[in-house]
């Protein structure tokens, strides 16, 4: 089944191809839900929130974007808002717009890691840091478009992806050096 047909006869409540949709979308999304999540328990509520607002209005997707895409934004919204009620420090109204001592200090191309590493290496990381990088990194939103999802300015946004780069750096950095004396 194409997409379109896939999304009308979701949006006639076909159990099928609300199965089709699950199958196929649902590995992605629950991904997505345990990168902001940060826990199993967390995520599967996120990801049972996201599969009941894509059903419930699958009838008003305006063919826009891909499925995916679309599906994946409302996963995004979803455990943004999760976030926000359970109060895990997305208090993003404290965020500076300036702070002169920000260097961008990308993490170095030499270093590779595994991706469970990485997202083990995330869940050190402050949540509003982990949001940041989730969202410019991994979910390629502008500075613009995280401003506007966050309710920050597009500089704030900046200085905390800066923030968040340095802070992995230096975990990674505190890693490697730990596993060289290790040896």
């Amino acid at each position: 089944m194409d997409e379109k047909n896939l999304i009308k006869a979701c949006a006639k409540g076909d159990s099928t191809a609300h199965r089709m949709v699950y199958d196929k979308y649902g590995p992605q999304l629950m991904g997505l839900c345990m990168r902001y999540a940060g826990n199993r328990e967390d995520a599967e509520e996120i990801f049972h929130d996201s599969l009941i607002k894509v059903f419930n209005n699958i009838k008003t997707f305006k063919y826009e974007s891909s499925l995916k895409t679309w599906i994946c934004r409302i996963g995004i919204n979803t455990a943004l808002d999760f976030l926000r009620k359970r109060k895990k420090t997305l208090f993003l109204s404290h965020i500076s717009d300036y702070d002169h001592e920000i260097v961008d200090s990308d993490i170095p191309s030499e270093v590779s890691l595994e991706a469970e590493t990485a997202m083990k290496l995330l869940k050190t990381m402050p949540v509003n840091q982990q949001v940041i990088i989730n969202l410019f990194i991994i979910e390629e939103m502008s500075h613009r478009e995280i401003a506007a999802q966050l309710g920050i300015s597009e500089e704030a946004s900046r200085v905390q992806l800066s923030r968040a780069k340095r802070v992995l750096s230096n975990i990674i950095n505190t890693n490697i050096t730990r596993n060289e004396h290790q040896k």
